[in-house]
């Protein structure tokens, strides 16, 4: 069954596995600075400390606070500008033009030759590419998804997003191990980012607009062609005539709702609450603790006793590698048979525990001598490895899941840059406040984050509502903007005017109107009072 359903939407893995080359930039991108501050090589080039590990050294904290957060803070203005370009032109036009100007970001980034400015303005320029990619790929991914495998297949956002941090974290233990200190020990991880950057870009000539954007725009031919494709059906398969008249019926509501102005839209009461929610569950996946890891992954098992630099850059990537293993199969058995509500709990709960504990042993047993690991420091990584376990099954894959589904087609492309623009803010505040606090406040630094994952599960239980299972234009239903007696109204009239259609062309009426289509049958679209 899952092999039949495997072949069935190849297609919409292929368009996947091509537009989450941008999620996995945005892991690489996240990951391979933090180690790369770890190398002495780099430190040597830019004038950096190179006698102190971790966050230990001032200088080498603002600098790493500074590398990591100026990435985050383009993002932020990326995923804004991304809301509305992806609107305006399309899912697949905006995504190539970030592709397009994360190269460039890249390409400073790899060029720079001890100018510590210089690695900053590539890391703000790829981080515009990086945020503007992160808000359109969910939205393009989704929208091509049937409702069945939805979860699985939009949650490999995540998936790509851990590959590529992963893989950023052995790159650079290789380079520590096998490259001898210099420039090019730093450089080759750094330029290796192009590699799916240029993929990315070329596969976009290859993949086909959004059905549902398309039908947004009132281009209704191309809309059924396009679905019909991503479904491998033919266009007047019951299935396919029966999705596109909910995807029309859902957009003529919205503009009968509203008169077509978007705002009103958004004060909407089940749109307000949509809005809301995708804001206060990005804010609650960065507070969770897990991007202090993972930016600064090295200087944090060194602050808790794994000292020696190729001994945290190992330990990073079995970090890594432990959330790649996991969040896979969390999509493979899990977010489509648990759901979204029931894993988020679950993983607050765990998240938690794991942070208190850590919390609790750093502090008790802090580590003294930098030439041995003591069992506590062991204990502590392996706290560290299962916090992520309970993460990459939950607060990983799902908020990006939740954020792309629960949206009507003309506010997706802002409610899902709200969520990316929000991530990114608070991005960029966690990545601003860790370095400084271990540096200033150690073992407490992890107790913060178990009170936040504890919130956040309270918040879950009281606001959350499950989609497992939903159609995207059943979340109208959900959240109250429509009732289902409306709905099927309008799309039985919508399916009534796609046979009244055909009767018309039957009848061979198309030779005398050459122009009559689907939006030209008078009831397919009343008059907007």
């Amino acid at each position: 069954m899952a092999n039949t359903s495997f072949f069935k939407n190849y297609r919409v893995y292929l368009l996947t596995s091509v537009a989450y080359m941008g999620s996995l930039l945005f892991g690489y991108d996240t990951g391979v600075m933090g180690s790369v501050l770890a190398l002495s090589s780099f430190k040597k080039d830019f004038g950096l400390p190179t006698e102190s590990s971790g966050f230990a050294s001032a200088k080498n904290a603002k600098v790493a606070s500074n590398v990591v957060s100026l990435l985050t803070a383009g993002c932020f203005f990326g995923a804004i500008a991304a809301a509305f370009l992806n609107d305006r032109f399309g899912r697949r036009f905006t995504l190539m033009g970030f592709s397009v100007i994360f190269l460039i970001g890249a390409a400073i980034q790899t060029a720079s030759t001890h100018s510590i400015g210089q690695i900053y303005a590539g890391r703000v320029i790829a981080g515009l590419g990086v945020g503007g990619m992160s808000s359109v790929t969910p939205v393009f991914v989704a929208e091509n998804c049937p409702p069945a495998v939805r979860g699985r297949i939009t949650g490999l956002f995540q998936e790509f997003l851990v590959i590529g941090s992963t893989f950023a974290y052995w790159l650079n233990y290789g380079v520590s191990l096998h490259i001898k200190p210099s420039t090019s020990q730093w450089r080759i991880p750094v330029a290796i980012q192009l590699i799916p950057g240029g993929f990315l870009f070329i596969g976009l000539f290859f993949l086909k607009e959004s059905p549902r954007w398309l039908m947004k725009q009132g281009r209704y031919e191309e809309a059924t062609a396009s679905l019909s494709y991503m479904r491998r059906e033919d266009p007047t398969n019951p299935e396919i005539v029966k999705e596109i008249a909910e995807i029309r019926a859902s957009i003529e509501e919205e503009l009968a709702a509203t008169e077509g102005v978007t705002w009103k839209e958004c004060l909407k009461p089940g749109n307000r609450y949509r809005f809301i929610s995708a804001f206060v569950i990005m804010f609650w996946q960065q507070f969770s603790g897990t991007n202090s890891i993972g930016y600064y992954a090295p200087q944090i098992f060194q602050t808790v006793g794994v000292s020696k630099t190729n001994s945290s850059l190992f330990a990073t990537g079995v970090y890594g590698t432990v959330k790649v293993f996991t969040t896979g199969l969390f999509l493979i058995i899990g977010i489509d048979k648990l759901g979204r509500r029931k894993s988020l709990l679950f993983g607050a709960a765990w998240m938690m525990t794991m942070m208190f504990i850590l919390g609790a042993v750093l502090a008790t047993h802090p580590p003294t001598n930098v030439n041995t690991v003591s069992p506590a420091s062991i204990a502590m990584v392996v706290m560290i490895y299962l916090y992520v376990i309970g993460y990459s099954a939950s607060w990983g894959p799902i908020p990006w899941v939740y954020l792309s589904e629960i949206f009507p087609t003309r506010l997706r492309s802002y409610g899902v840059g709200l969520g990316a623009t929000t991530q990114w803010l608070f991005n960029f505040v966690i990545t601003e406040v860790t370095p400084n606090a271990v540096n200033h406040i150690g073992w407490r630094t992890f107790l913060m984050f178990g009170i936040f994952c504890l919130s956040m599960g309270v918040w879950v239980f009281f606001f959350v509502k499950e989609t497992k299972g939903r159609s995207l234009e059943d979340m109208d239903i959900l959240f109250g903007t429509v009732d289902p007696e409306q709905r099927a109204e309008d799309i039985e009239r919508a399916l009534q005017n796609k046979i009244a259609l055909e009767e018309v062309e039957n009848a061979g009426m198309e030779d005398k109107s050459p122009s009559v289509r689907m939006e030209n049958i008078p009831a397919a679209k009343e008059e907007v009072k």
